[in-house]
């Protein structure tokens, strides 16, 4: 099977450098200077806990045009989604593009564009930041190395198809571990509404987590912004999923405080949480756009909900 990596950024090197190691036959679309260096360089990858480095000389392309692919990961952020279908729509073998990322929009456009047949999305499970043409990456937590976050996959239509269960395969074979989500949809809404407020709230102090660990006021705006809109996306019908979102809604705000306050002092949030904020203001303002749009249409109080994302 040929795979394409179509985006070079931290997740899709990432995913390609295990791919690669795998010995599957993985391309990895890169455009401008990361391409000329992956061309000379190859991906190199670093983890953030242990400084071990990796120097992967994967295949890497600037256009799909003359080489067909039978399945395609797409790491490109949603606000550039569009721009990239055209290019995609050339490559007429594919039988399955999978979409990794936050998405509020629904996936109506591309399924227009690529058919609905071959699209399935998800969302990938690292934390991390470019130093230079270096992805250095958190994929576990320090004091459970072996625990790795798990890739969420699923089909539009909920389905536990052959073909989801055939590439969920090939990526544990990668040694990815992959959760299939039977509502995607309800899935990626879900973790936009929760890390938009931690987003937001992040945003507020510079991308300083301990200074927001230790702002309480702001911790509790936070919290309320988070219940907010786990109510706006339970009144307009859309599945909470996973299921702890639901439990955290009920969660007593004075609990919920510890929470957050030990996860923003913690190594993974300063590599998870702030590494993604820092390279993605423009996608999380228009998340946040988007989830205040279909705010509007509820009747839940969301006051605190406009104050954090106003903050973006």
């Amino acid at each position: 099977m040929k795979i394409l990596v179509f985006g070079a950024g931290v997740l899709g090197s990432y995913y390609a450098g295990k791919l690669y190691k795998a010995n599957l036959d993985v391309t990895i679309l890169a455009r401008g200077e990361k391409y000329k260096h992956i061309k000379e360089k190859g991906v190199i990858l670093e983890n953030y806990f242990t400084h071990e480095k990796s120097i992967l000389p994967v295949k890497v392309i600037e256009n799909p045009d003359s080489v067909d692919f039978d399945l395609v990961l797409v790491f490109v952020q949603c606000i550039h989604v569009k721009k990239i279908l055209p290019i995609l729509s050339k490559t007429k073998k594919t039988e399955s593009f999978v979409f990794f990322g936050n998405n509020l929009a629904g996936f109506e456009n591309v399924c227009q564009v690529l058919g609905k047949e071959r699209v399935i999305a998800g969302f990938g499970a690292i934390g991390g930041k470019r130093k230079g043409h270096t992805v250095i990456f958190a994929d576990a937590d320090r004091k459970n190395p072996d625990k790795k976050g798990p890739i969420i996959m699923g089909e539009l239509n909920g389905k536990l198809t052959d073909r989801i269960q055939a590439i969920k395969e090939i990526l544990l074979g990668a040694g990815i571990e992959v959760k299939i989500s039977k509502d995607i949809n309800g899935w990626l809404k879900t973790h936009a509404a929760v890390i938009l407020s931690l987003a937001g709230a992040a945003y507020k102090v510079n991308l300083e987590l301990k200074k927001l660990a230790e702002n309480k006021q702001l911790l509790y705006l936070m919290i309320r912004s988070i219940k907010q809109s786990i109510k706006v996306l339970f009144y307009a019908g859309i599945t909470i999923e996973p299921f702890k979102y639901r439990i955290l809604a009920l969660l007593p705000n004075f609990i919920l405080h510890r929470i957050f306050k030990k996860l923003f002092v913690s190594e993974f949030a300063a590599i998870g949480l702030a590494g993604h904020a820092r390279a993605a203001r423009a996608e999380m303002k228009a998340l946040s756009d988007d989830f205040l749009t279909l705010a509007k249409n509820s009747e839940v109080q969301t006051d605190a909900l406009k104050e954090i994302l106003s903050y973006i």
